[in-house]
């Protein structure tokens, strides 16, 4: 095997993906919170550290809940000021979807889509959380570790997100220059880098969330061969064991 197909090798986390829902009504308040949590099977190759995943899943949790509650306390006082001023009370509403986007080599990127719902028009809120985890050291992953050293990758991640934008401004604000930071929201899938930004951030609030995605393929020079797994390389590595039997 060539160097570059191990450095590629494509290792799926063996993990149970547990689903979370939980639907509810309080007067003029309802909710409905789907949300994720990991946790290791038994008798496997490889186990990630208990507490790891329990910070996962305590984070994500939290956040949900976190949301949720705020939520619930802008419509108790919206709906008390609406009582006292007798005007129609508001029907506010709570929804939160997740998939797990990239889940391999002990790397682990899910996201969680908050929307909060005011009255008969659309979304108050529209958000995305992101939580990206090297799952051998539980620490956040960062953009610096999807490149390689050497890579300006703050240049080529400002670069790439501007000139996507100059190919369609009308979709965007007059003038915007986007300058990209480490702190940059992110996610990761099997095919690329997915940047993001905050709702009505860089272009008006009915575009929805802006993403940008830099393919693995296309950028595989400038990748960390941890994050780019490819589908010819899962197909050649089938074929190298099967050719062993």
């Amino acid at each position: 095997m060539r160097d570059s197909e191990k450095n590629n090798s494509c290792i799926y986390n063996l993990l149970y993906v547990k689903f979370n829902e939980d639907i509810g009504r309080e007067n003029y308040f309802s909710y409905n919170l789907q949300y994720p949590a990991f946790y290791n099977f038994k008798n496997t190759y490889f186990h990630v550290d208990a507490k790891i995943l329990d910070n996962i899943n305590s984070t994500i949790k939290e956040d949900v809940y976190d949301f949720k509650n705020g939520l619930l306390e802008e419509e108790q006082e919206s709906n008390n000021a609406s009582a006292y001023n007798a005007l129609p009370y508001k029907h506010y509403k709570v929804i939160v979807n997740y998939a797990v986007t990239f889940n391999k080599n002990h790397i682990l990127s899910t996201i969680l889509n908050f929307m909060g719902f005011a009255g008969d028009y659309g979304p108050r809120y529209n958000q995305i959380n992101n939580y990206n985890f090297d799952l051998l050291t539980g620490n956040t992953v960062s953009l610096k570790d999807i490149f390689k050293p050497e890579v300006n990758y703050i240049k080529l991640l400002t670069n790439y997100v501007n000139y996507k934008i100059n190919q369609n401004k009308s979709w965007y604000y007059p003038d915007v220059n986007i300058e990209i930071s480490d702190n940059q929201a992110f996610y990761l899938t099997d095919d690329g880098i997915v940047i993001y930004f905050d709702l009505d951030q860089i272009a008006p609030s009915e575009f929805g969330i802006p993403k940008f995605k830099l393919s693995f393929e296309k950028f595989a020079a400038y990748m960390n061969p941890r994050f780019y797994c490819s589908a010819e390389n899962i197909a050649y590595r089938k074929k190298h064991r099967s050719s062993r039997r």
